[in-house]
């Protein structure tokens, strides 16, 4: 059933925009993360001393 909804996902045009969505979705929501939590950590840092 897994490789036949890959095959499906894969082979149309909107499985594919579903991927490519995906992926950025989570792109963006990683960089978003990494960015707050390097404010955090220099806000800390700043903080401290």
């Amino acid at each position: 059933m897994m490789t036949r909804l890959k095959n499906f996902l894969l082979k149309s045009k909107w499985g594919k925009y579903i991927l490519v969505g995906g992926f950025t979705f989570f792109l963006i929501k990683g960089l978003i993360w990494l960015i707050v939590f390097f404010i955090a950590g220099f806000s800390l840092i700043n903080f401290g001393s």
